[in-house]
């Protein structure tokens, strides 16, 4: 709402407001997480980088490219834990709430569009997995470089 009087104000300023998920490294402490207490978080996150990679897409975009004030999503296309079903966590935990007509919530769909920040801003979640997505080669790797340093 600031932002949208702030470029009444002065029509020539853009305002991009960044709805930033969980915003980790990796979703291992995501998937940690109970259903039941990832619940109002809609079992969402958002690689770091990839956080990083909207921020500065927004600050670098040509003039032009939007006007006013914009809001924009910045969430893994997935919720964290690909073991939960999105339509079962719906089910259990928000029956009552509707979903967007089209929005496909199966498998491990996540619950946030982030379309327009692909249309605009041209930014996608970009995450490559890694050990630490792992707890146990987590362990492993870390004990490897424990080894490597005595």
């Amino acid at each position: 709402m600031q932002a949208d009087s702030i470029v009444q104000r002065f029509p020539d300023l853009r305002v991009a407001s960044i709805r930033l998920h969980w915003s980790l490294p990796y979703p291992r402490p995501a998937r940690k997480l109970e259903p039941q207490n990832a619940k109002n978080d809609l079992w969402g996150w958002v690689q770091q980088d990839s956080v990083a990679d909207a921020f500065l897409r927004c600050i670098t975009l040509p003039d032009g490219t939007f006007k006013g004030h914009e809001v924009f999503y910045i969430a893994a296309p997935e919720i964290a834990n690909p073991a939960l079903d999105s339509k079962k966590l719906r089910e259990e935990f928000w029956p009552d709430v509707p979903v967007k007509e089209g929005w496909d919530v199966s498998g491990a769909t996540g619950f946030f569009d982030c379309t327009k920040a692909k249309e605009i801003l041209g930014w996608v979640h970009t995450y490559t997995p890694s050990p630490e997505d792992d707890e146990d080669a987590y362990v492993e790797t870390t004990k490897a470089q424990l080894l490597l340093l005595t």
